[in-house]
């Protein structure tokens, strides 16, 4: 299971027996995700893949209206892998909820679709978060891979889509109440309102009540806090390794050239004896170099000379 779906789960936890904050849920999942028709006859439909959100909806509503709303379960098939209920509530009932929720209002008599977000339903700041909750159950999704058994990792990223911009933007403020800046940007027919630094993501789950996902992404956090810890030591171990290789393969060819033009014995002692030490030795670092010596040396010294010795070589291949 996804992430974001681990989300949607957790914070459809939560008692009903607020009608507040009951409203304030089902204007944020409404306002963004909701088909609702008030032209001709006035009905709702809510798609969803969660069935404990398709139960949280039908207890709300008989708890409102005293009436249980029509779902239908469609499966899985080539173009949707993951089956799903579509939720369908229609008459007076659904003339009576879109009231509620703010997402219509009464002007002339005549019903018409209202975009900005009532603020009547979220004065509490209980109500905000439930608000928030709904949102996301709504239009909301995460990118983020949490899986102990893939190294595969993505940035941490949340967000709100919608074709609502006053909502979205409605949204973003209530956020801002929260602490967490969310920032709104137009991609292709869609808005999204989303925010990209992990502790705001964080900050952003702990304010809809999803404590297992934060605890889920705050491990998250710390394993790849420590892979690239690790990471990073290993390139420089590598890196290391590669330098010493490179640098062990000069000095022997250096002196293999010394060797066939002018003979060891040309140099002078402290330098033969760094060679026949190179030559015996010749995949060791210069510090496994100082501990093989049967002469006192240092690492420096070592490769200085051994510089030397290259020089040497250099100007007898010129």
């Amino acid at each position: 299971m996804s992430f974001s779906r681990d989300i949607k789960e957790e914070i459809l936890n939560f008692d009903t027996d607020d009608d507040t904050q009951c409203l304030a849920f089902l204007s944020g999942l409404m306002n963004c995700s909701a088909q609702i028709d008030i032209e001709n006859e006035v009905s709702i439909a809510i798609t969803t893949e969660l069935v404990k959100l398709t139960q949280k909806i039908d207890e709300i509503v008989f708890k409102f209206y005293g009436i249980h709303i029509n779902t239908t379960f469609f499966p899985p098939h080539q173009i949707k892998k993951e089956g799903y209920y579509k939720i369908s509530i229609e008459g007076d009932v659904a003339r009576r909820l879109l009231l509620d929720t703010g997402c219509v209002k009464i002007e002339n008599a005549n019903m018409v679709r209202f975009f900005d977000i009532d603020q009547y339903l979220i004065k509490e700041q209980s109500a905000l978060k439930l608000f928030v909750r709904g949102a996301f159950v709504g239009c909301g999704t995460s990118s983020i891979k949490i899986d102990n058994n893939s190294r595969l990792s993505t940035g941490y990223h949340l967000e709100f889509a919608s074709k609502n911009y006053n909502f979205l933007s409605g949204l973003s403020h209530i956020l801002a109440q929260f602490d967490v800046m969310a920032k709104l940007v137009k991609r292709k027919s869609l808005f999204i309102l989303y925010v990209k630094d992990a502790e705001e993501v964080s900050n952003t789950l702990a304010l809809m009540g999803a404590n297992n996902a934060v605890l889920s992404l705050q491990n998250e956090m710390a394993k790849r806090q420590i892979r690239n810890k690790v990471n990073r030591q290993t390139n420089c171990l590598s890196a290391n390794i590669e330098k010493t290789v490179s640098a062990s393969i000069r000095q022997n060819d250096a002196i293999e050239k010394i060797v066939q033009k002018i003979g060891l014995e040309s140099l002078p002692t402290d330098l033969q004896n760094v060679a026949l030490l190179r030559l015996a030795n010749p995949e060791e670092s210069l510090e496994e170099l100082t501990k093989l010596s049967t002469f006192k040396t240092s690492k420096s010294a070592l490769a200085y000379r051994l510089n030397k010795i290259i020089k040497i070589a250099q100007k007898l291949e010129e």
